[in-house]
């Protein structure tokens, strides 16, 4: 017996078995491989911890419609609400979302269907507002919203044709004043792409369509660039980085959580002399440069005063010779 264990466990055993649940999988038999060319929606990542239903297709409990009758006006008898709720679980094609496993750990779709309803951006910025404003977060697992508006497959060709359509449509060269703007990168499962090439295949067309200009540290708008695996996912936004980076649960903190979590993470403000004393340091530092900059400048005037005089003495003596 146990050396059957001991086998099992060289092979993954029992403790594979357990695991399986964390690691990346396909998506389960009957469902749709995740986020697909010509979708929209958002990418919802799950705090570690938390675990998605494993039925693929329909919405989550807490994500269902509150009601209302597919076919008119809400009903106010409970029966019939409830009926009207049942009957449209049943009738997916007339649900506003959808969510897709999409085989990575943590992370799910959630398709917008509605193409006449409010846009991915426009729902991930006003659930993100609304925490900020009332410091409440309302979801139980999920951590990270990041919304995908336009989609294509993860190729370089590909990706450059996309890039030049959102540039286009999100900074148009005939704009009247500059946006500053920047990427923002991140992939899943992904080919292996470049990083950079990506990056500088929206920043350069961007770029083209001036006065638009860089700005890493305020951007006015963030292209979010999200790759999951053979499929590439765009997004234009704003309030990227004054929103936490669309981190819900650091956007509901409070000023005291927050000021707490910059003292675990060791980046809590400096104490007071702290700016003084690096001034100093920068000081010493340039002053140090400068001194060696000087040495070695008189250095070089010595070296030349020197090789001024050694071709004096040779001509000196040359005409010497001379006479």
């Amino acid at each position: 017996m146990s050396g059957k264990r001991k086998g099992e466990g060289g092979r993954g055993g029992d403790g594979s078995r357990s695991k399986r649940k964390y690691v990346n999988r396909p998506a389960p038999s009957g469902s749709r491989p995740g986020m697909t060319v010509g979708s929209r929606g958002i990418l919802a990542y799950e705090e570690l911890g938390g675990t998605w239903k494993t039925r693929a297709g329909g919405a989550p409990a807490e994500a269902a419609d509150d009601g209302g009758d597919a076919g008119g006006a809400p009903p106010t008898d409970i029966a019939a609400a409830l009926a009207s709720e049942v009957a449209e679980l049943k009738e997916p094609a007339k649900q506003p979302f959808r969510w897709e496993l999409v085989g990575v750990n943590s992370v799910v779709f959630l398709e917008a269907r509605d193409k006449e309803g409010p846009s991915p951006t426009a729902l991930v910025q006003h659930v993100c507002q609304q925490a900020a404003q009332t410091k409440v977060n309302r979801t139980k697992w999920c951590n990270r919203f990041y919304p995908v508006e336009q989609t294509c497959y993860a190729s370089m060709d590909k990706i450059e044709e996309l890039a030049a359509a959102v540039a286009a449509q999100h900074f148009p060269a005939d704009a009247a004043e500059g946006i500053e703007f920047a990427v923002q990168y991140d992939a899943r499962a992904a080919p292996p792409l470049d990083r950079m090439a990506v990056i500088n295949a929206f920043a350069t067309r961007i770029e083209v369509n001036k006065p638009h200009s860089v700005n890493l540290g305020a951007p006015q708008k963030t292209v979010l660039v999200n790759v999951l695996k053979s499929t590439l996912g765009v997004a234009v936004v704003e309030q990227f980085k004054e929103l936490c980076r669309f981190n819900i649960r650091s956007v509901a903190m409070s000023d005291e959580e927050r000021e707490v979590q910059r003292q675990q993470q060791g980046t809590a403000p400096a104490a007071p002399g702290a700016a003084e004393a690096k001034a100093k340091a920068a000081a010493r530092k340039a002053a140090q440069e400068q001194g060696q900059q000087d040495g070695q400048q008189q250095q070089e005037r010595q070296q030349q005063e020197e090789g001024q005089q050694q071709e004096q003495q040779a001509e000196g003596a040359v005409n010497e010779d001379a006479t």
